[in-house]
Formats: C-alpha cells, structure tokens, sequence
C-alpha cells in the first residue's frame, strides 16, 4: 500500500470511518466446488485477494464459501444481529456467485436469492447497530444473457411495504442485462480491477471516485462495465490504517 496518509475526519458531507478495525467486510462467495457443471474455476482467488487487501487496509474480514439457500439467510441474520456492528464506522458485504438477472443469484444448491432480501435487513430498522454508517455491497454475478466480451461469464450453462434503505451503496459488476466476467485462472475481472484500484488509491480517495477509476480499470483488463446503485449515500474513504 501507498506511503500512510492520515485519514479523512468527518463532518457533515462525510461519514466517520476510524474506528479499528475501521469496519467488517463479509464475503459472500459461491465456486461450487461440489458440483463440477456450475464450478466457477478461479473463484477462491477473489476471496484470497480481498481478504489481503481488505486486512492491509485495517479491516476486519470474514469469508463464507459455498453456502445454501438457508445457510445463507441464516449467515446474514446472524450478521444483523450482529452487536459489534455497533463499535465499527463502516460495513461491507461482498457476493460473488453465478447470477439469473438484475436481482437474483444463485446459492450453492442452486436456489435463487434476491439481493435486496439481503440488502433489506441492514436498513436502520432491521439493523440499527448501523444506523447512519455506511453499507456498501459489492455484487459479481451475471445481470443476464448479454455478453460484453470474450472472457468466460459468472452464469450458469418488489415486496411492498419495507423500510427504505439510506446510507448504502451497491456496485455490481455489469448492468442491467449483461453478463459479469470471470477469467478462469485469476478470478472475476471485477474483483481483479477493485483490489489494484484499493491498494494504490484508497489511502487518500473518495469512494466515488474509487468507482470511476475502478471503471477505467476493467475497461483497461477487457472487464464488463460497472454500475453504482445509492441510497443518500454521502462520501466515504476507506482511510486505511497503513
């Protein structure tokens, strides 16, 4: 990582992120290492990566590989139950899987999740541990049948009445429609371009425009383009701990 640069204070526009560790990041990744016809060939590669890029920065990270449907949803009411959200600035949740469309991914047995069943627990109500802190997600999973290039794609061969989320932030790894990228050897393009982003600019950048290079960079490794989701979200730096 770059030479330590002292982290950015908060103030009205920008959100508080110094607490250490300065936030948890829960990785949510499917290689369907089980089942040899859905095997997501370089997968692991993505969770070693961010595990090392997110613990050098001074975030706390916690892997989960291959989960059901059920284990799934438990992991993630776990998670919003979670007391010690209450003492970290930031949180971070991290889905890599094969994916059906805009909304959906898939488990490891193959049932489909909805995305904002997950995001929906971690409004203010349902999780206020992080009440006003930020919630970023990060999705690489096919948005549907496009393809956007030749690398081999990670697919396989609105509930009324809920609290609207404020202070979150989803980047997926394609739009609407397309296809995400995976190269077998390496991981997911998506993944590959975020942690070079992270660890030569998160010392002293904003998220936003951590995206916008972000986007440069997996059009640079022939990566699908990326797409921003907010909800009042206001600034944010990682402010890494060195």
């Amino acid at each position: 990582l770059p030479t330590y640069i002292a982290p950015k204070e908060p103030d009205e526009k920008t959100y508080k992120n110094l607490s250490n560790p300065r936030g948890f990041v829960y990785i949510f990744n499917n290689p369907f290492q089980n089942d040899p016809v859905n095997l997501r060939h370089g997968a692991n590669c993505d969770s070693d990566n961010l595990k090392v890029i997110f613990e050098n920065m001074g975030y706390r990270v916690h892997i989960n590989s291959d989960l059901s449907k059920e284990e799934t949803y438990k992991k993630v009411d776990e998670i919003q139950n979670e007391k010690e959200l209450e003492n970290v600035d930031s949180f971070i949740i991290v889905i890599l899987s094969h994916g059906k469309d805009s909304m959906h991914f898939y488990a490891s047995d193959m049932e489909l999740i909805n995305l904002d069943d997950i995001r929906y627990k971690f409004t203010d109500g349902k999780c206020p541990q992080l009440r006003g802190k930020p919630k970023i997600f990060m999705c690489n999973f096919c948005r549907g049948n496009i393809k956007q290039d030749n690398l081999q794609s990670d697919g396989p061969p609105k509930e009324h009445g809920r609290e609207a989320p404020r202070d979150m932030v989803t980047i997926h790894a394609s739009i609407d429609g397309f296809q995400a990228m995976r190269d077998t050897i390496k991981g997911t393009i998506f993944i590959q371009s975020l942690c070079e982003i992270l660890s030569k600019h998160a010392h002293n950048n904003e998220f936003r425009w951590i995206y916008r290079m972000l986007s440069n960079k997996m059009t640079e490794n022939l990566g699908t383009t990326p797409e921003s989701q907010e909800y009042a979200f206001k600034d944010f730096y990682f402010n890494p701990t060195r």
